[in-house]
Parts: C-alpha cells; sequence; structure tokens
C-alpha cells in the first residue's frame, strides 16, 4: 500500500485537521480508524517542540503491536519507512524505533496492554503523545494513567476504538463527554449516551457507508452479512456501536431512563421495608479484586412490595477481611438508615453458607431491632437458581427493579451478567456474581410478596 491510495473523505481529513487534545475515533471494522489515526500520530510526531521527544503506542499486547503496526502495510512505519528508522525490542522499553520529526528525532514505544510492570514504567516517564489502539480491549487501569498522563502533561492522545459494553468505563468516564463530530452520520445510540460536556474531547465515528470509500459495494454487503443481526459482534465490527453481548440476562430488558433514579428523589421515609444482603466473595485468588469482593446491597422495598429499589451496593473487601471487620463495616453503612428508619429496617440477610459469619454477627449485633438471618437460596421446585434470575427478569421488564445512582455499579454488573445454559445466571466467579448474588438474596426474601404482583402500580 502506498500514501497514493488512500481515499481521504472529509471525515479522515477533518481527523487530521483536529487540534483538540484528546481525539477518540469509534466506529465498525474496516473503516481506516487505525489508518487515520497513524496519520494524525506521524504529523503530530513531526511537529513535537525538540524537547518533547517520547511517544507511546499501546495495542492490547505485543504480538499485536509487532503485526498490525510494524508488519502492518497500513501503518505509518511502513507507509513512511523513509522517516522511520533503528527499530528494537529492547528488553527494558519493549518495542521502539526512531521518527525523524521536523526539530529533532523522536521515540517511539510500541507497548502491550496486557504487560502492566512493562506500561506502568514507561509511562512514569512523561509521555509527550499517546495512542490507544482498541479502547474496549485495554484494561481500564492503563486508560485511565494515560488519560491523567495525558492532562498532566498536556499532550495529545488519541484513541480508537470499535463498539464496546455501554457500561465499560471508558465510555462512561471518558468518551461519552466528547464533543460528537459530524454527528448526522452517528447512530442514536451512540448520542443517547453523550453528555458532549468537555470541549477539549472531540468524538468521531466512522460506519461502513461513508467511510469505508475503498471498499465495493459486495465487498460492504459481505461485511453486513458477516455477522447475525442484532448480536453484539455484528452492533460492535459492523456497526461499531455500544452494545450487549449475546446472552446477556438482563441487559435488553434495561433502561437507564426508567430502571436508574437519583438517591435525592426516592421517598425514603414511605419504604416498606429496608433489607441489608450479603454476599461473601469465595474467590481463592484473594489478591485479584476483580475475581472475588464481599458485597453489600441495601434494598428498599414499597408499600405492598410493589417496587424494590438497590439504594446502596458497596463492596466491602476481598475474602481476606475477618468477620468482625466485615459486621463493622456494614453497620458504620447502615447506621444512618437505622437512625431515620427504624420502624422498616428489620433484616440483614447474609449467605445461608456463611453460618460463622451469621452467628457472629447474631452475638455482636449493635442494633437489636435488626434480626440477622442466613438467606433463602433454594426451595425444592419453586426457588432455584434459575427461578431466582426468572423473577429478576420480570421484575426489571415490569419496571418494579430500580437502582438509584448510589449502587450504579450493581446496575452496571447486571447489564454484564449472561445467561447460563439452564437459564440461571453464568457464574464467572467475577465480581459482578457477587454483586447480583448479594442483590438477590435480598430478593428471595420477599419472594411470595413479590410475585403475588403481576405489575407496577402508580
Amino acid at each position: 500500500m502506498e500514501i497514493k491510495d488512500i481515499i481521504f473523505t472529509k471525515k479522515m481529513k477533518a481527523v487530521l485537521a483536529d487540534e483538540s487534545q484528546f481525539l477518540f475515533l469509534g466506529g465498525a471494522t474496516g473503516c481506516s480508524k487505525s489508518l487515520i489515526a497513524g496519520l494524525k500520530v506521524l504529523d503530530i510526531l513531526l511537529h513535537l517542540p525538540k524537547d518533547r521527544n517520547k511517544f507511546y503506542i499501546v495495542f492490547k499486547d505485543r504480538g499485536t503491536a509487532e503485526r498490525n503496526f510494524i508488519q502492518g502495510k497500513s501503518s505509518f512505519y511502513q507507509l513512511f519507512n523513509h522517516l522511520c528508522y533503528g527499530y528494537s525490542q529492547s528488553k527494558v522499553g519493549g518495542l521502539q524505533f526512531k521518527v525523524k520529526g521536523l526539530y529533532s528525532d523522536k521515540t517511539v514505544y510500541l507497548m502491550g496492554a496486557d504487560d502492566k510492570t512493562s506500561w506502568s514504567k514507561i509511562l512514569g516517564s512523561d509521555p509527550d503523545g499517546i495512542w490507544l489502539e482498541e479502547l474496549s480491549e485495554l484494561h481500564i487501569d492503563l486508560v485511565r494513567e494515560c488519560m491523567g498522563r495525558a492532562v498532566s502533561r498536556n499532550c495529545r492522545l488519541i484513541a480508537t476504538t470499535n463498539g464496546g459494553l455501554p457500561t465499560q468505563e471508558f465510555y462512561t468516564d471518558y468518551l461519552n463527554y466528547a464533543v460528537v463530530q459530524f454527528r448526522d452520520s452517528v447512530p442514536q445510540v451512540e448520542l443517547a449516551e453523550m453528555k458532549e460536556d468537555k470541549p477539549n474531547f472531540h468524538y468521531y465515528h466512522f460506519n461502513l457507508d461513508d467511510d469505508s470509500p475503498h471498499y465495493t459495494q459486495e465487498q460492504r454487503e459481505n461485511l453486513f452479512a458477516l455477522h447475525p443481526l442484532g448480536s453484539f459482534a455484528y452492533n460492535s465490527k459492523v456497526l461499531g456501536c455500544r452494545g450487549f453481548v449475546e446472552g446477556a440476562a438482563y441487559a435488553p430488558l434495561m433502561d437507564k431512563a426508567i430502571h436508574l433514579h437519583e438517591y435525592e428523589t426516592i421517598n425514603l421515609p414511605h419504604l416498606k421495608e429496608i433489607i441489608l444482603s450479603i454476599d461473601i466473595g469465595s474467590s481463592k485468588d484473594a489478591s485479584n479484586p476483580n475475581k472475588s469482593a464481599t458485597v453489600a446491597t441495601l434494598l428498599g422495598f414499597s408499600k405492598g412490595y410493589q417496587r424494590v429499589i438497590a439504594l446502596e451496593c458497596f463492596l466491602i473487601a476481598t475474602p481476606t477481611l475477618s468477620h468482625d471487620e466485615i459486621i463493622r463495616e456494614c453497620e458504620k453503612r447502615i447506621e444512618p438508615y437505622f437512625v431515620r428508619y427504624m420502624h422498616a429496617f428489620k433484616k440483614i440477610v447474609i449467605d445461608s453458607a456463611e453460618s460463622i459469619l451469621i452467628n457472629t454477627w447474631r452475638q455482636k449485633n449493635k442494633f437489636s431491632t435488626i434480626t440477622v438471618k442466613g438467606a433463602t437460596k433454594h426451595i425444592k421446585d419453586y426457588i432455584t437458581l434459575t427461578t431466582r434470575c426468572q423473577l429478576k427478569a420480570q421484575l426489571i421488564q415490569q419496571e418494579r427493579l430500580l437502582w438509584s445512582d448510589r449502587a450504579i455499579n450493581s446496575y452496571d454488573a447486571h447489564t454484564r451478567i449472561l445467561f447460563d445454559d439452564d437459564g440461571a445466571e453464568l457464574d464467572n466467579s467475577v465480581v459482578d456474581n457477587d454483586i447480583a448474588d448479594s442483590l438477590t438474596y435480598g430478593l428471595t426474601e420477599c419472594w411470595d410478596y413479590l410475585v403475588r404482583q403481576d405489575k407496577r402500580k402508580v
């Protein structure tokens, strides 16, 4: 491939001319996002001042960096090989090469996001520019580190992505705040999430109809037919939109406008019952906070158990925390509710497998009017893993299971929960499962009351 082979669209030219500090390029696969991002990076490299000479390009792993960039025919490393030299595979700096800038030569480091030791050391040396390739596949800790470095160093950051999960932090913490460019061609599902209140963030969405002039109509149609319509792969790769993974248990039923409410708008004094329900994370890998956590969910039930709302959801600790520490942390969090709403706050429900914690809490309980008990997890042919999932889905569909913004982590976790083959929640031994179980134990405690209602009442 040569430069003369590139067909530059208006959108590509706009990206090249854009001087915003943060550029986010999202959209379908095969729409030249990485090509134009690379050309923009090269332009930045050529014009960096003499004393700014370090640029970092981050891929999901080192192998991808070598295949897609060093060997990739459309990378600026190949297109402008007369400007790039000195490629090496240093043990200290990883993959790196030099670029002949207008004012001084620049060093470009290629990093894999899967090697935290490598990227944390290199980013600590203060970058003068960053390119994040495929945001949806990068660990959020790396993304946060890069965003922070770009702000503190006042350097440029460019990021590309296909569609990811709407609840991924790169959307909710960063991309959603960017100002949309060429908005007439941006799908509504993307626009609906955009807050657009950071003028130094710009977002460009690329699609197969407008941004792939190098494809024939047949090639374009083949891409549209590549994945099942409505699947996550179709949304992500073909449309380039955020979407939910195939097999999502609750995500297709959930709508933030309906199911997520501001905490301050909740009529707390009129709640019929308040329950704290707790799941104890059981991962053997206690050092990994993504694998397991002790989770507590505070649930409020309206009159007649017509609705239930997750008031708060908080992660207490990894499984290494002692029972006494768990009790102290929970009681500190719920004391304001007990003081104000003692009439409604009657139960603390704990995973029934945790008999030692249950008995210890009963002995140490500082709230004498609150009962500490084990959760009702199973009643033969009535409450099972499958019917628990069905009840939760039914309550969501009926607009009877809600979340406050203080339980946004629980809302987000439920958008990621998948079905197992038997219709139960798929247990991937991650924190999302602990969060889901924590909420479920509160629901099963009021099972009979909840199933009596078949719709939400005003």
